[in-house]
């Protein structure tokens, strides 16, 4: 084979194998105008905020002081805000086909809910304003302190096994749960280093390779408890993470040891421990079962045209936006076995703003089908607070749904199937 040959072949084999992927991708952008979209429903996460406790540890593995945050503890940012709105309008614009004219106020096509902490109620505001603005949108939520089924799986603790979901996650390590900091040895090692600025841990302070290691158990008020250097490193990752999409300067990002290849390396970390913990099927269950039905009883209300108990809103609404958690997002992709990829971000990623997207499509004389999405601002544009446009799009990874999807651009899932699946994932005890 001539020498030349030998080196475009590579080029050449890579875009024959890769072109139907890359048309599938291109096809599973946002629906626009004329097409036989019926209804969306966006899951998404809250967008960017302040860290929360778990991601400070009492300052227990820090040598320097955490930077200051302009907002307390958990609470969405006005830089956050801001990036919400960004993707409710972009929403609105790639949608301008079901939606109509974004000068017209027609409330009855929105449905939005949210969780009750500040940060989603906050977010819904935002993504609002973004989808309608200058339109009030009521912003359906349970009462502070109680907890909603659609977001939090301590309404159904009374169901809960918590023996199960140890057990569960144990048999996915193989009995092995060390294997967490061996596996991560490498990433712990360099965190360390971030958090100690490399010197020895001072009076008062803690290393993170001799945080404790135990198995998950039964023990503590949550469904399991563990310990692990891993899940301190995930929090730790998180933390960063939010500190680079707040814009803060690079010299803040981990005290100006935080690169952004660094922090792409330590996110992998954090996406692949809770994949661990919230993945792991029972506890998808527990987490989503009551959302996957709720959202498959709004598919089809929306594609009979009429009242379907137990479905989010009613048949008049074209576009529903549920304002939860990364955790929302994580369980229900572990639940329906969902996998996504962006392109700068880890395997099944869950970055502030991102959403779940399943469109429900009504071809005239064909059963009607679902087509699903996973879309996130990338993170440099939430860091310089990019206005997300069909010029300057998010990042969209289409998702092929598992036992339902067929082999057509977009990964198309007939709506009879996706109600097939989803009866089969979901635990009924775990619904309402």
């Amino acid at each position: 084979m001539p020498k030349a040959l030998r080196a475009v072949l590579p080029v050449l084999l890579a875009a024959i194998v890769f072109a139907p992927a890359l048309r599938a991708a291109a096809s599973s952008a946002p629906s626009g105008e004329g097409s036989d979209l019926r209804l969306v429903i966006v899951l998404g996460r809250h967008g960017v905020r302040a860290p929360i406790g778990s991601e400070i540890r009492d300052n227990a593995y820090n040598a320097d002081p955490w930077p200051q945050w302009p907002v307390a503890p958990g609470v969405l940012t006005a830089h956050g805000a801001t990036l919400l709105r960004y993707m409710g309008a972009y929403y609105r614009q790639a949608y301008r086909g079901l939606l109509g004219d974004s000068s017209v106020c027609a409330p009855e096509a929105f449905y939005i809910a949210a969780n009750n902490a500040q940060r989603t109620l906050a977010t819904a505001q935002a993504i609002a304003e973004g989808l309608a603005p200058g339109c009030a949108l009521d912003i359906h939520s349970h009462p502070k302190g109680e907890a909603d089924p659609l977001f939090n799986p301590g309404a159904f603790v009374a169901h809960q096994d918590r023996a199960l979901a140890a057990a569960a996650i144990s048999g996915r390590l193989g009995g092995h749960p060390e294997w967490w900091p061996h596996s991560y040895q490498r990433s712990l090692e360099e965190l360390e280093q971030i958090l100690s600025a490399g010197r020895p841990p001072a009076p008062g302070k803690k290393s993170l390779l001799d945080a404790p290691q135990t198995a998950p158990s039964t023990m503590g008020g949550d469904l399991f408890a563990m310990q692990t250097p891993v899940s301190a490193g995930a929090d730790f990752a998180e933390h960063f993470l939010l500190q680079y999409t707040e814009g803060m300067p690079m010299s803040q990002v981990g005290w100006g040891r935080v690169s952004r290849p660094v922090l792409d390396d330590l996110m992998g970390m954090n996406t692949r421990y809770h994949d661990f913990v919230l993945r792991t099927p029972y506890l998808a269950q527990v987490g989503a079962s009551h959302l996957a039905d709720h959202i498959d009883r709004t598919l089809r209300q929306a594609a009979a045209g009429q009242p379907v108990d137990g479905a989010l809103g009613s048949p008049a609404e074209k576009f529903v936006f549920l304002s939860g958690h990364d955790s929302n997002e994580t369980w229900l992709g572990g639940l329906l076995r969902l996998n996504w990829l962006l392109p700068d971000q880890p395997f099944d990623a869950t970055p502030p703003g991102s959403a779940l997207v399943f469109e429900l499509h009504q071809p005239p004389h064909a059963e009607p089908y679902v087509r699903a999405y996973f879309i996130s601002a990338t993170l440099d544009q939430m860091r310089n607070a990019v206005p997300l446009t069909e010029a300057q799009p998010p990042s969209v990874a289409p998702i092929f749904i598992p036992g339902c999807s067929r082999a057509e651009p977009g990964y198309p899932c007939p709506l009879s199937g996706f109600h097939r699946m989803v009866g089969q994932a979901i635990d009924p005890a775990f619904t309402k």
